[in-house]
């Protein structure tokens, strides 16, 4: 009887086990991140990136973040080692690592990320995080009307060359005079901010990343003048600029890893929609504002005028 019985429980077993075998194992989706320099904005983005594809993606992720370290050579060979180990998705951050990715991947999928561009290939997909110039210099004249001459501070990169244009196109519609100063490398903005001529009223930044890898230089200067920083961009905020016209750093994440999840169960980049981040937020730097002696509450009432939300950012030590 003991026999009969342990034979039974045997064939049940070879039942039943079947019913625990391990379900297969997903395979691990790698994905390349790319940043040109190392600065807190462009490391918000990825952040955010990562955060929320984690959420969207019930599957095992696998992220590399290269950091080109404001060299183009560097830029480049990360992004041919990520395109030659056939990484399901290389996300390169802000427009010129986008420009140099699409020309060397042309396969896998794309998702650019503070991006202008119009280029649409059929494996890129951009978020456009860029407030428009005419926007900011307006928002600037009504802070200080009687602003006449502003120091924009730029880099070398084609990109930034027709932003410029555009500032100075706006501000000639307010009889403001735009001196522009070009640095080539990071280490020519020590000499470039005690370049500014003397009748400079406020120093102005882009969304230029070279630039703003080395905000606390013009800090410095600012706080010395006594003029006010203003920039484009939330961590150049944190890092000491006195105020910023701009979008949060993490949205464009955020936005962009929606992008992924959809070309990762199946979507073609291409056929996706650019994502344009168009509301800006006004964000503040009260200590930055304060050494620049500079009227936080003018700043708040033109903000509340034009409908912009207002937020103040604490100051990360330098």
């Amino acid at each position: 009887m003991k026999n009969l019985i342990n034979r039974l429980f045997l064939i049940c077993l070879c039942f039943v086990m079947p019913c625990y075998a391990e379900a297969p194992q997903q395979p691990v989706k790698k994905i390349g991140i790319i940043i040109p320099i190392e600065h807190q904005a462009l490391r918000e983005i990825a952040q955010g990136f990562q955060d929320t594809l984690r959420e969207l993606i019930k599957q095992p992720i696998k992220f590399k973040i290269g950091n080109a370290q404001g060299d183009i050579n560097l830029q480049r060979a990360i992004i041919t080692q990520m395109c030659d180990a056939n990484y399901d998705l290389i996300v390169p951050i802000s427009t010129v690592v986008t420009q140099m990715t699409a020309s060397i991947v042309k396969i896998q999928p794309i998702v650019g990320l503070a991006v202008d561009i119009n280029d649409k290939k059929n494996n890129l997909v951009i978020v456009n995080d860029e407030i428009d110039k005419a926007e900011s210099i307006a928002f600037i004249h009504k802070i200080y009307p009687h602003l006449k001459i502003i120091t924009l501070v730029h880099s070398a990169s084609n990109k930034i060359f027709s932003e410029v244009k555009q500032v100075e196109n706006a501000g000639s519609r307010y009889h403001i005079t735009v001196h522009r100063l070009m640095i080539q490398n990071l280490a020519d903005l020590y000499s470039t901010g005690q370049a500014i001529p003397s009748d400079t009223q406020a120093i102005f930044i882009l969304k230029d990343s070279l630039i703003a890898s080395g905000i606390e230089t013009l800090a410095h200067v600012t706080k010395k003048r006594k003029i006010p920083l203003i920039t484009s961009d939330e961590g150049t905020v944190k890092k000491g600029a006195g105020f910023a016209i701009g979008v949060h750093e993490k949205d464009i994440g955020i936005e962009g890893a929606k992008l992924a999840a959809q070309i990762l169960q199946g979507a073609t980049p291409g056929t996706l929609p650019t994502v344009k981040l168009t509301k800006p937020t006004i964000f503040i730097n009260l200590k930055a504002l304060a050494d620049e002696e500079q009227d936080v509450e003018k700043i708040k009432v033109v903000a509340k005028q034009l409908g912009y939300p207002i937020e103040i950012v604490a100051q990360k030590r330098i």
